[in-house]
């Protein structure tokens, strides 16, 4: 298996086991970092709920560009691998809710269109990821490398 390969496979491995990520948003002058359930889809894209008056959602209102990562917090120090990124957040309206659906499911709240929208406090987020990060499975130090994705 060529490196590339191997980092790709290590990628899906991180990203398919876990199931938080931590969310970083700013509002252009405070920063705030949250903890969402989330779900992926076959192009790596990101799916989380959370309610409209939360302050990561207010932020990403005002500045859709977020930084997260995906991480097991159990693994032992120095043995640890997980993933850093960057991408946008969509609230999903309308017939991307649909779309949405097809890959988000929880146990948390009733999951249905409607309860997705107004009146109702949940919406339905869609993180599109602009770059993925781990670190070097071949490493002997802590160096991040890109993560080549076929998307």
């Amino acid at each position: 298996m060529n490196k590339v390969e191997k980092i790709k496979n290590r990628f899906i491995e991180i990203i398919n086991s876990n199931n938080y990520l931590s969310l970083a948003t700013i509002n252009g002058e405070e920063p705030w970092v949250c903890t969402l359930y989330y779900r992926i889809d076959k192009h790596f894209n990101i799916y989380f709920i959370s309610q409209i008056d939360t302050l990561h959602v207010e932020n990403v209102l005002i500045n859709p560009k977020v930084a997260f990562t995906i991480f097991d917090s159990h693994q032992r120090e120095g043995e640890g691998n997980g993933i850093q990124g960057s991408g946008r957040v969509e609230i999903l309206k309308d017939e991307k809710i649909d779309e949405g659906l097809k890959y988000y499911q929880t146990t948390f709240i009733e999951l249905k269109k409607e309860s997705l929208r107004e009146p109702f406090k949940y919406r339905l987020c869609k993180l599109i990821p602009e770059k993925f990060y781990i670190l070097d499975p071949d490493g002997d130090e802590d160096k991040r490398v890109l993560v080549k994705l076929n998307r």
